[in-house]
């Protein structure tokens, strides 16, 4: 079973990312959908203390529209929601039979980071409230005030951020990035931009850097090769987040060529 739908996908920089941001664009919220929102919040917020996890409301950007287009550029689309929202209408009892134009449908960011001797950082998991247990990539959601630059949307300085407070790798390591293009998770409805972060410094270098929060346990590095992704996806398809997976895989397809990434897809 795939859990994403892959939105767009390509090799961007920076300058090839037109971002079109209205805060209006929200989610069209009624009193009754407002009551029940702040009812599942509350209830929510019991259960993430019952388990010690996180959970607190910040403001965050909202998917409207990505797509590809022929002069090589990404177009993404974004309005404002919070990460209450997306708690309350990813449930499956509010989600089932509507559109995402309906859902809180918040923006992610995630990277695949790529070391100078070959290898790739992964983790499993933890104190988060959903995809527990599963493999993921670097990454976390795309806040708004925090990531932005003059007001507007900034996904590369979002992803660095994740980068530097999940792992402490500073944005002087880091020798090139791109945007790999946005993905959906099905699952846990939301957007994600995927990303390929190229350091220039090895992985002991980065097994040194210290972490500004504690959310990754550990690192868990893969020597990557056309064959040992192959294993890894095929031997952990189901087990890895739904919107890690798509990243990984466009990141081999950048790597390893379209065929690989063809192939790859025929296969999961």
């Amino acid at each position: 079973m795939i859990e994403f739908e892959i939105l767009a996908r390509g090799l961007y920089r920076s300058a090839q990312l037109v971002i079109d941001y209205d805060p209006t664009l929200q989610m069209p919220i009624t009193t009754a959908i407002k009551r029940w929102m702040d009812d599942r919040w509350e209830q929510k917020l019991a259960q993430a203390r019952q388990r010690g996890t996180s959970l607190f409301e910040t403001p965050l950007f909202r998917l409207i529209a990505a797509s590809a287009q022929a002069d090589s550029t990404l177009h993404v689309t974004m309005g404002a929601t919070s990460y209450k929202q997306y708690v309350t209408t990813r449930e499956a009892d509010f989600a089932a039979g509507r559109a995402r134009s309906e859902l809180g449908n918040p923006l992610a960011v995630c990277s695949v980071v790529e070391t100078s001797d070959g290898f790739i950082l992964l983790d499993k998991r933890q104190g988060v409230d959903v995809y527990v247990g599963r493999y993921h990539v670097i990454g976390g959601f795309f806040e708004r005030h925090l990531d932005e630059v003059d007001g507007l949307p900034d996904p590369f300085g979002a992803v660095r951020r994740e980068i530097r407070e999940e792992t402490g790798i500073q944005t002087d390591d880091i020798r090139e990035q791109y945007c790999l293009g946005v993905v959906y998770d099905l699952a846990m409805p939301h957007g994600e931009m995927c990303f390929l972060t190229r350091l220039h410094i090895p992985l002991a270098e980065v097994q040194r850097r210290v972490p500004e929060e504690n959310e990754i346990k550990q690192l868990i590095p893969l020597h990557v090769t056309p064959e040992s992704l192959k294993a890894f996806l095929l031997q952990h398809h189901g087990n890895i987040s739904a919107t890690g997976e798509p990243n990984l895989l466009m990141y081999g397809g950048w790597k390893f060529g379209e065929a690989w990434f063809v192939e790859m897809m025929g296969l999961i």
